[in-house]
């Protein structure tokens, strides 16, 4: 996409002619005639300043951990939008090029600001990532005191959704995923829940989004039976048990196992938490229900326990659906990362490329390494390039700097592969089921 970069002024030079006639007499004084004014408008082109060498991007992103996956997705969408515009720059004659520096976060968020930190003390200061809300959250205060742009594209907790800051977002917060999840349980006959959830700011955020929604719907939600876990956590023997008597304890007031459903709020921690509910037979007649971290994860189809039991339970993931553009880069993208990694990509490395790309190009209209400036042209920017050449459709920022608006693609696995089975219409609150 060519995005202009007429930066010409017109400078008006107001030349002032000042001509005295002053008569001299002995007597009296002769006041001189007023001054004799001309203004000429010179055309003057201006030069905007423009960036030179080598410009350096952070990418601090989970390359390991429990969402190491998509960790890998988004570097290596950024490495193909990066390797585009260099190349879209070299053919415009510009003199600078972008190189991106990867740090691993393991989605720690202590680790997710040292590597911040770090990487700031070597004059950075524009970043993508952190992908979690538990990181962007702790990586939050030190960015805004230091002027530091970053791209949290995995981030959607609603606590972050903050106008005036530092953090942009392009995926949507979790007060439209909420209404997804809710709509989805409440369409497969399911009328009472308990919730399970990591404890960290993106689950927190989004159970409680959920629970709202699905209440004005006309379900309920448990609160006093809901389980958490802590970040880290990786085996779920007591989690599972306490599910299981959650369970019963509703069949003993006479609900059916029909309407009662397991809304969880997990990263690829969903595997061993399914692994550990399979113990136990009547966790295996609920209808579990899942979200956008779980989504595409591979250890639900290579653990053979967790495959089957997700399978057996109807395990449904909401993620946002990547929409269209007028010339859309989503095929190339998610070809490109199926011949790198094997795998379907999930969205949010859609998310990435086109982070490198918006940043790139508001990075060549200011032609400076200043995040004030950047943000001031970022807005207009994503508009244009996400309309014509979004890898994940158009859309626009809110004034938090979070993506606007978006529908939610249902994701479920099957004994090989993720299989997209609907789509929740955020517009009208509709599911249009594919399969």
């Amino acid at each position: 996409m060519a995005v202009s970069r007429s930066m010409l002024g017109v400078i008006a030079i107001v030349c002032i002619i000042v001509g005295f006639g002053i008569g001299f007499a002995a007597r009296p004084v002769i006041a001189p005639p007023p001054p004799k004014v001309v203004e000429k408008v010179v055309e003057v082109e201006v030069k905007p300043p423009e960036l030179e060498g080598t410009i350096y991007v952070g990418a601090i992103i989970p390359l390991t951990g429990i969402w190491g996956y998509a960790g890998e997705n988004s570097k290596t969408a950024m490495e193909l939008a990066k390797e585009e515009l260099n190349e879209w720059l070299k053919m415009r004659g510009r003199k600078w090029q972008m190189e991106i520096i990867y740090e691993d976060t393991a989605s720690d968020p202590k680790t997710a600001l040292e590597k911040m930190k770090t990487l700031h003390g070597r004059g950075i200061k524009f970043f993508i990532g952190p992908m979690t809300s538990g990181e962007a959250k702790e990586c939050k205060e030190y960015a805004d005191a230091n002027h530091i742009f970053y791209n949290a594209h995995g981030s959607t907790s609603p606590a972050l959704s903050i106008p005036g800051d530092y953090l942009y977002r392009y995926a949507p917060d979790d007060t439209i995923q909420g209404p997804a999840i809710a709509r989805l349980t409440y369409e497969q006959g399911v009328r009472h829940v308990i919730q399970v959830y990591i404890k960290n700011p993106w689950g927190e955020g989004l159970a409680r989004a959920t629970a709202e929604a699905f209440e004005k719907l006309g379900g309920k939600v448990y609160k006093e039976l809901e389980i958490t876990y802590p970040e880290g956590a990786t085996d779920f023997p007591t989690e599972a048990a306490k599910l299981k008597d959650a369970v019963e304890s509703l069949v003993a007031k006479g609900i059916s196992l029909e309407e009662i459903g397991i809304q969880t709020m997990s990263y690829e921690e969903i595997g061993p938490l399914m692994e550990d509910a399979a113990e136990y037979d009547i966790l295996w007649k609920v209808t579990w229900i899942g979200s956008d971290a779980s989504a595409l994860a591979p250890i639900l189809i290579e653990h053979p326990v967790a495959n089957e039991f997700a399978r057996a339970t109807n395990f449904i993931c909401t993620v946002f659906a990547p929409g269209t553009a007028r010339y859309p880069r989503m095929e190339q993208v998610k070809k490109y990362i199926e011949e790198k990694l094997g795998r379907t990509p999930d969205p949010y490395a859609y998310l990435a490329y086109d982070a490198v790309w918006t940043l790139g190009i508001a990075l060549d209209i200011v032609g400076e390494y200043d995040p004030d400036k950047v943000i001031e042209v970022l807005p207009r920017v994503v508009k244009i390039w996400s309309y014509y050449n979004g890898a994940s459709g158009y859309f626009e920022l809110n004034e938090n700097g979070d993506r606007a608006w978006a529908d939610y693609a249902l994701w479920a696995p099957a004994e090989e592969e993720w299989v997209r089975v609907g789509t929740w219409v955020g517009a009208t609150d509709t599911i249009e089921w594919t399969k």
